[in-house]
Order: C-alpha cells, then structure tokens, then sequence
C-alpha cells in the first residue's frame, strides 16, 4: 500500500470536543441547550439539517455562519492524536503518498492541517466545499485517485465514519475504521477491512505493510 487517504476529524486530529464546544456556545446563543444525547446527531446529520432540526430553519444561516467563525479561530488548538505524525513520517520514508479526505470546508479544514502540523506530509487535499458530492458519495475519493494516477486497489482509506469505509469499500479501496476515539460504539465494523481501536494497533499494522 503505497497510496492513503485520511479522514481528517476523530482520525488524524482529536477535533471532537473544539466542535462541541462550539456547538454549546451556538446553542446559548440561541437560547437553546446542546445536550449530551446530540452529540452523535451532529456528527452523522448535515449540519444545516441538524440546525433546522433543534434550532429552527430561520436561524440555520446564522448558526452555520457563526459555527464557521469560531471553528477558524479553534483550528490553531486542534492537535493530531499522540503517535499519527510517526505513522506519516514512517509511510514518507518509504515513498507512499498521502491524502486527506474531509466533509470539513476548504477553510477551517486548511488552518487545521496548517496548525497540526500535518501539511508537510500531505500529497493531496479535498474538503467538503471541493466537491458537488460529499460523503458517502466517493467524489473527493476517486479525485485524490485521479491526481495520484493509480489503482484504486492500491489505495487504503482510513477513517472513523461508517462513511468513510463504505464509500471505500464500494469502490474497491482497502478500507480501514478508526475507532480510537470515544464517540462512536466500539462494535466491530462489518464494512471496514480492518478496524483498530487505537493507534499504537494501527501503527504496528502500516509498519507491516509498509
């Protein structure tokens, strides 16, 4: 496996609590309480959905907007989880190229690679605002492919969404589930080839195979 794509948020960078934070503030501010039983929604809904849902649809644009300016200003906080720069320094010693794949937009997705200082090691970059499709649909996939002129069976996506491995799975990318933070159910992935449930695990594997 000489070609990878990363998901960016819960599985290069430990983004999760910056979001909900920031959710808590938008919340107040619109008189509202961001619970802990919407955690899980506003990580798996569209977020315009989700602010329709639980703040009304007049202040989807207001919410969207502000929740852009508060995760610009969180992105320089935002570190990659202990041990992922050593995994990508290992897979640039040995001449793989890497990628990430985010729903994030262009924007804070840029300042939070730039920060965590992971842009030194990144081959190719497509947010959500880069495609017409965002996940599950494999646009940004089958681009980051396209721009590395290879198989997509020569390709490993890891992520920590069941979409980042069904998009990759269906289009026959070796599929790998990042379970190393604490918001998804640990249950085994039956769409992911490989599933690890902490770093140190996924480490020891890419070093095998690399």
């Amino acid at each position: 496996m000489k070609n990878w794509i990363f998901d960016l948020d819960g599985t290069l960078v430990d983004s999760f609590s910056h979001y909900f934070r920031s959710l808590e503030s938008i919340f107040e501010e619109h008189g509202k309480v961001f619970s802990d039983d919407l955690k899980h929604s506003a990580l798996t809904d569209h977020l315009r959905d989700f602010f329709a849902r639980h703040l009304g649809t007049d202040r989807v644009e207001p919410a969207f907007e502000r929740l852009q300016v508060v995760s610009n200003a969180d992105a320089e906080k935002i570190k990659p989880f202990g041990g992922m720069i050593e995994i990508l320094e290992h897979l640039k010693s040995r001449g793989s190229r890497i990628a990430i794949w985010t729903n994030r937009d262009h924007e804070s997705a840029s300042l939070i690679v730039k920060h965590a200082g992971l842009g030194s090691y990144v081959d190719a970059f497509v947010s959500g605002t880069c495609v017409s499709l965002r996940k599950p649909h494999p646009e940004g996939l089958l681009r980051i492919v396209d721009q590395f002129g290879c198989d997509i069976s020569q390709v490993a996506m890891v992520g920590d969404h069941e979409y980042d491995v069904s998009s990759a799975r269906d289009v026959g990318a070796h599929a790998v589930r990042a379970s190393w933070h604490s918001y998804w159910d640990v249950d085994p992935c039956t769409h992911a080839h490989d599933q690890f449930f902490d770093v140190t695990s996924f480490a020891n594997w890419v070093r095998e195979r690399v």
